[in-house]
């Protein structure tokens, strides 16, 4: 008896049908991965019964470290932009890097009680780092170059290009908006902590600097893929992207070295995800600048205010009085930090999770909610030093002593995991996409490239950077349709021409009977 069959939807028929053997091959090696990190996780504190001392926590961080090169997905790889070596790279340097400093350092190889109680909260974290690159780690994509590049006019300035140039511009005038809101003689005669006193409820303007750097990265991404494709480029992509550049200078003038090196960090995440892989040999070097750029700056911070002359005088000074250039003040200060929360517990959080709550609500602007909650560095600055917070200064809340804060142990992995996955591994993956756009990949590599800062910040501060570039993007989108619909509206008005009409002869315009008939020629 023949029964009849009816057809099914494609849904019903994909989901009958078996998966394909490379997607479970797939699913079952990052799975197999991920329970090799979690069970490498268990090595430290196996280690730390064993050696004690805090070395057991050092060597199983530095485990932690390499682990999700080593099961990255494709194999093992170590290139530093990589995010399943950048991530944890980035991660190692606001919890591991001092206390390691002073291990090696250290006369019989152990760390006081007190540095192994907070190297106990920085492996918890780096737990859930390596636990968040390793299953999330997928194979690299290549661009889609057709779709990206414009291969029949490449020198033509695209409509995102123009819209992408005046959100830097809009940028750049909220920060002259913010300088203006200061005084311009007194911005170049403030001393550092000064400076970020006059933030203070000003992060509307302030916000422009994010905008710059996405103009940065979106300008540099254009100009080298088209160079990549061995086409020409329009100039004035090169030309807005520098001057953006300079403009971040400005913060040198400041004392803060920061903000120019993740601009080029943004810069460098942006080509790679891209395809276009630095050397390591440059990275390198680039390396030892930033470290020498870092003294440097630290330096002139002391003069600030006190004229260039004096910065500079102050700046050079302070290169030659530095002994050993592996000892950065940043870095001790961030570990010192962590040090004296995990040991003096100070009463900053009245409650499970206050400050992931507080983080959401710090998002409010201050002149529509003044009494809105302090954030948690702020609250550890009064606490700490009161006169230091009225006048302007901070001290790093670092994502693992905040989680710590929280949630204790458990709290600080699971701080360190969410940042690490969300905030700087999926971004990195969306933008190393084969279908994404220029935009795209521009503005996600920004966001990963504050992992570090934000590592050694609080969350408050990684949701407003968050919220900033977005908005840059949404911007960048609705005057991309703006500038595609005035183009439309004036290539509509323009007057149409019209060919002129040619004379038709007589014999065209004559009916077909009145034409005489053509005779074939006579066979011969």
């Amino acid at each position: 008896m023949l029964s009849p069959r009816l057809p099914r939807a494609g849904g019903a028929r994909r989901a009958a049908e078996t998966s394909p053997p490379r997607t479970r091959t797939r699913l079952s090696g990052r799975l197999m991965a991920v329970f090799l990190v979690a069970t490498l996780a268990s090595v430290g504190p196996i280690l730390e019964g064993a050696l004690g001392d805090g070395r057991g926590w050092t060597i199983g961080l530095l485990l932690l470290l390499v682990a999700p090169s080593l099961a990255r997905a494709g194999g093992p790889r170590f290139h530093p932009l990589d995010p399943e070596t950048y991530i944890p790279a980035a991660y190692f340097l606001s919890v591991g890097y001092a206390p390691i400093l002073n291990l090696l350092t250290s006369y019989g190889f152990h760390l006081p009680s007190y540095d192994a109680a907070a190297m106990q909260v920085g492996y918890a974290g780096a737990t859930g780092c390596a636990l968040a690159c390793t299953a999330l780690s997928r194979l690299p994509e290549s661009p889609n170059t057709e779709r990206l590049v414009p291969m029949l006019n490449p020198k033509k300035m695209l409509d995102r290009d123009w819209a992408t140039i005046l959100v830097g511009l809009l940028g750049v005038m909220l920060i002259i908006a913010w300088i203006a809101s200061i005084g311009v003689g007194k911005f170049f005669t403030m001393s550092y902590a000064a400076n970020h006193l006059e933030e203070e409820g000003k992060g509307l303007l302030t916000s422009g600097w994010f905008l710059i750097k996405l103009a940065i990265s979106y300008c540099f991404l254009r100009f080298a893929s088209v160079r990549k494709a061995g086409l020409p480029v329009p100039k004035a992509l090169l030309i807005a992207g520098s001057c953006f550049l300079a403009t971040v200078l400005l913060n040198t003038i400041m004392g803060r070295r920061g903000p120019l090196v993740w601009t080029v960090l943004a810069i460098g995440l942006t080509l790679h995800t891209y395809g276009i892989q630095l050397r390591r040999m440059w990275l390198a070097v680039g390396m030892v600048c930033v470290l020498f750029y870092g003294i440097a700056v630290e330096g002139a911070r002391a003069a600030q205010g006190s004229g260039f002359d004096a910065q500079i005088t102050s700046a050079l000074t302070h290169l030659d009085r530095t002994d050993n250039p592996l000892e950065i003040g940043e870095l001790k200060m961030v570990h010192a930090n962590l040090v004296n929360i995990v040991n003096e517990r100070p009463p900053i959080v009245h409650y499970a999770g206050e400050s992931w709550i507080n983080a959401f609500l710090i998002l409010v602007p201050k002149p529509l909610w003044s009494e809105r909650p302090l954030g948690l560095g702020q609250r550890y600055a009064q606490w700490m030093s009161p006169d230091l917070a009225r006048h302007g200064g901070g001290f790093a809340m670092s994502a693992t002593a905040e989680g710590f804060m929280n949630l204790g142990l458990l709290g600080a992995g699971i701080q360190v995991a969410v940042m690490s996955g969300l905030f700087f591994m999926l971004p990195l993956l969306v933008a190393g996409a084969r279908d994404s756009t220029m935009l795209v990949r521009a503005s996600c590599a920004t966001l990963s490239s504050f992992a570090y800062n934000q590592f050694r910040g609080e969350f408050t501060a990684l949701l407003k950077i968050t919220v900033s570039l977005g908005i840059a993007v949404l911007a960048v989108v609705l005057l991309t349709a703006l500038i595609k619909l005035l183009r439309q509206s004036l290539f509509a008005l323009q007057p149409v021409r019209r060919a002129p009409e040619r004379g038709l002869s007589a014999a065209r315009l004559s009916p077909p009977a009145a034409r005489p008939l053509l005779q074939a020629p006579p066979r011969q």
